[in-house]
């Protein structure tokens, strides 16, 4: 019996190279099965203050309500989205409306969402100000590496205190780059010209510089302190690696990189968000990553948002207790925000790749960090998929139970089904060990194509 590329490839058992070479060899054993493998993409957006349930739902659907929050349904709930009507928070969407699929009443009580939660939102873990483990899109990253494996952009400030969203692992959180002008430079060093491209050469020039040094170290230490200056160093060979990649794809990084202006510069909140989607637009076509994150208000209950009004936006007194003229101004600024996941969308959809486009092939997640409110339990977190990568039900409104109701289900649910989306199965998201009662395990089947 002959033996065929394919079973050649499922039999092959790997050993300490298994986390780099798995993506690689996945991608050969689909062409040896006659399957064209195109890239998989994933951009997050999170943005402050709550995505409260009347912003998500379709005006035929009408909700009791307590308040702010709703009692929720008694069974799970679908429904085609072609034959209901987006609400106004969320129409900038009708033109993905056909690759969208509103997620309605997931549970992330476990996060205890209040007044924001870092890490906790990708997470699917009790927040805080360090992380406790991986969020989905570092795990999204790692499953599919790129010259910059994830790319954070973060927009706002919060005073006092440092917040993000993305981590690695326990106590690894990932960085945001938080102005444009320095994640362009960052992405788009090697196309610089005059002193900006002699700041990106020297980074490269220092590390040659000091290899004989490095060596002579190493000679001289053994034991737990070679490993950590060892690791020490393995940080400057793997920027510098990085730093040659850049250089391999200068080409192409001339013919992507946006123009700067001068929302590049600017401390107004709504021009640097166009700004990122430039830079994520750009990183994701000049193929420097396949995941982004833009997280607007750094997961933080404070801070301003300039671009709408005459003075900044106060985001927790003018918003998160502004009641119902706090209400229109996050209504104004999800709008933009949905705007701008558009904008980036259609960028995508000019693109050729494969049989369609690079949007074909991309999966934009787009919620809230507080879960549905300023003030959030975390019992009815709602969010909005565009795109499935033709593995993922697009084009439908579902309904969950809320928490304590059977069919409930949790956001670490939906992001193990993002993992099943992106070609890496897992049983579970974050669930174990003190988590391991909040779900069942498994994918969202409603999700499922």
């Amino acid at each position: 019996m002959s033996v065929t590329r394919r079973t050649l490839l499922q039999g092959l058992t790997l050993g300490a190279g298994s986390v780099l070479l798995a993506p690689i060899l996945r991608e050969l054993e689909a062409h040896a099965a006659g399957v064209k493998s195109m890239p998989k993409r994933f951009v997050f957006m999170l943005q402050s203050q709550g995505l409260q349930p009347r912003a998500v739902m379709p005006t035929e659907i009408k909700a009791e309500m307590r308040g702010e929050q709703r009692t929720g349904v008694d069974q799970i709930v679908t429904r085609p989205l072609a034959e209901l009507t987006l609400p106004y928070d969320i129409e900038p969407l009708n033109a993905l409306k056909e690759r969208l699929t509103i997620v309605h009443g997931l549970n992330g009580h476990h996060v205890f969402p209040y007044h924001g939660g870092p890490f906790g939102a990708l997470g699917g873990f009790i927040k805080g100000r360090t992380p406790v483990g991986r969020t989905i899109d570092a795990a999204l990253a790692e499953a599919h590496p790129s010259v910059f494996p994830l790319l954070g952009l973060g927009i706002g400030t919060y005073a006092n205190s440092v917040y993000s969203c993305s981590a690695w692992g326990e106590n690894r959180a990932a960085p945001l780059l938080c102005h444009p002008e320095y994640a362009y430079k960052v992405l788009f060093g090697s196309v610089l010209e005059g002193s900006e491209r002699s700041d990106f050469d020297s980074r490269t020039s220092l590390l040659d510089f000091m290899r004989e040094d490095v060596r002579r170290v190493q000679d001289q230490l053994a034991g737990p302190e070679r490993e950590k200056f060892d690791a020490y160093v393995g940080a400057y060979d793997g920027m510098s690696r990085r730093q040659q990649q850049l250089r391999e794809l200068e080409k192409t990084l001339r013919e992507v990189a946006p123009k700067r202006d001068d929302k590049y510069s600017t401390e107004q909140e709504t021009l640097q968000l166009q700004a990122h989607v430039e830079l994520a637009a750009a990183a994701l076509i000049g193929g420097l990553t396949r995941v982004v994150t833009i997280c607007s208000g750094l997961c933080g209950h404070a801070g301003h948002y300039r671009g709408f009004t005459d003075d900044p936006i106060d985001m927790h007194q003018m918003i998160g207790h502004g009641g119902s003229n706090g209400q229109k101004l996050l209504t104004t600024l999800r709008r933009f925000h949905l705007e701008q996941l558009v904008e980036l969308a259609k960028r995508l959809d000019a693109v050729p790749e494969g049989d369609g486009t690079m949007l074909d092939n991309t999966v934009f997640v787009y919620t809230s960090d507080f879960g549905e409110t300023h003030h959030s339990t975390g019992n009815d977190w709602a969010y909005l998929l565009v795109g499935g990568l033709g593995r993922m039900k697009t084009g439908q409104y579902v309904d969950y139970p809320l928490i304590g109701k059977p069919g409930n289900r949790s956001i670490n649910a939906l992001y193990c089904t993002l993992l099943h989306a992106a070609g890496a199965p897992c049983d579970h998201f974050n669930l174990d060990g003190v988590r391991k009662a909040v779900d069942s395990q498994g994918p969202l089947a409603e999700l499922w194509a």
